[in-house]
Parts: structure tokens; sequence; C-alpha cells
């Protein structure tokens, strides 16, 4: 199997793994309701930068040096173009990466370094594939006082999201990265205590032409990836009309439901609003 062939089952679209939604909890903070009419009004979806996430270990993946001929081949010819595409001439180029590959500590620091800021400024946002986890309506909808948002994930750009890979081992990189979605997997790679969130993300690199279409924070959507809002159980009746308003005001149609605990288990019901 190739690393590409093996990227793909690890870290499967939505569709490739049997799932048409993905959902994702918010809490309504009055203080910032502008966040609510960024989505609902404006159509952006926010990403989030690594920093910002709840894991101090997202996106630091630790540099995989291992000294060989080939690597270090691998390291030169790649240094040796960037310093080019930098305005070096060839030989220019070839003398000063030649120059500092001699320094084994410099070279291992720097590009460790690279690494991590490279990873440190790619955008993020988290979905689930399952809106009954009561965990989520707790720690992430603010109790069950927020609400839950189902997105399509048959539809760009949610269908593009990739599977979160858990796992025990922590993620090494090579470098120089591939160019293709493989670059993209130390940010997919959590440890297995996050098993449970069952996470999908989409990621972008800001300021990259190849990327969805986005403002440098948050990717713009069409208008139609919102199906189904869920309210919460504890949803005071004040932030349902909040909530209707700026769904009235925006181009989204969905289908709005009102969450129940059940009175037998310890378990959520949905009934679709009048």
């Amino acid at each position: 199997m190739s690393d590409l062939e093996e990227f793909n089952r690890c870290h499967p679209y939505p569709d490739e793994h049997g799932i048409s939604s993905l959902f994702r909890f918010y809490k309504i903070d009055h203080a910032r309701l502008e966040r609510l009419s960024h989505i609902f009004i404006d159509r952006k979806l926010y990403h989030a930068l690594p920093g910002q996430l709840n894991d101090p270990f997202e996106c630091k993946p630790h540099f995989n040096w291992t000294n060989s001929k080939e690597q270090k081949r691998r390291i030169r010819e790649h240094l040796i173009k960037v310093a080019r595409d930098r305005g070096r001439s060839k030989k220019d180029a070839e003398k000063f990466v030649l120059s500092n590959m001699s320094n084994e500590t410099f070279l291992r620091e720097t590009i460790g370094s690279t690494v991590l800021k490279t990873f440190s400024e790619i955008r993020i946002c988290s979905f689930t594939s399952k809106k009954e986890n009561l965990l989520f309506w707790s720690h992430y909808a603010d109790s069950h006082k927020g609400f839950c948002l189902e997105f399509d994930a048959t539809i760009m750009p949610i269908v593009s999201a990739y599977k979160v890979h858990y796992q025990e081992d922590y993620p090494l990189v090579d470098y120089p990265r591939p160019t293709d979605a493989r670059g993209f997997e130390p940010a997919l790679i959590k440890s297995n205590h996050w098993e449970y969130e069952e996470e999908f993300r989409t990621i972008f690199v800001p300021e990259d032409e190849k990327q969805p279409s986005n403002d440098g924070e948050s990717l713009i959507l069409q208008g139609n990836e919102i199906l189904n809002v869920y309210f919460g159980a504890n949803t005071s009746n004040d932030d349902k009309e909040i909530l209707n308003e700026l769904i009235g005001n925006g181009p989204f149609n969905p289908a709005l439901w009102n969450t129940r605990l059940s009175k037998t288990t310890f378990s959520l019901e949905f009934k679709q609003c009048n």
C-alpha cells in the first residue's frame, strides 16, 4: 500500500465513511452575537488556528530526523529549490545550502521550527458524526443551552472534511512535506483519549490559491449547507428567538428542532418545531 493509499484509508472523506451529515455545536454568547451572524448571515464558517483549540498537542509534530543519506539528499535538493525560488543563482544556492547542511544541529533545529511554524498557521474546523453525544452538548453547547448545526456532508466544502485518526504514537513528519493531502496528516492525528469525538475536520491554508474560497479565517459557504438546527434542551425561548431572527435574515433554510431529555434513559429526543 502506498503512502497516499494509507493516508486515504486512515482519513477518509465523510461519503467514503458512509456519512451524509456532520454536526457542529455552538454556545450562545450574548456579548459576541456577531459570531452567530458570521455564519447564519455572512455564510462564513470560521476555522480556528491550532493554538485556539482545546488540545495543547494540536499540530505539534516531531521532525523525523533519521540522519540517512537519502534524507539528507532530499533535504538538500528541497532547500536548493527554495533558495533558487527566492532569487539565488544555482551555484550560489548550492553553496549556501551545503554550507548550512554541515551544521547538523542548526539544520535539525531550523527545520523543526519551520515545520512547527507551518502547522501553527493552518486553519481547522471540527465536526462530529453524531448529534446525540451528551458530552458535546455539555462541553461545546454550554450545558445544553446552545445549539447544534447539521451540515450537508455530500457537498463542498463539508464533503472535503477528513476523518481524524486516533492513535498512541506521537506524529512524526518528514521534510520536505508532501504537496498533496498527506501534508495535512499531523493535523489529523490525535491521542486515543479523544476517540469518543469521532471527529472530522475541514482544513485550509490561508493565501494558498488552491484552497476553497475563504477570507483567511473562514471558508465561504454557498447558502445551502446547513440542513437542520437543533436547539438544546436548556436553550431559552429568548435565545431561540435570536437564532430564528438570524436564520430568517440569512440565506439558509434549515428545519428547526427542539431537544428534550428522555424520561427513561440517558439520551436525547428530537422533535421538529411546528
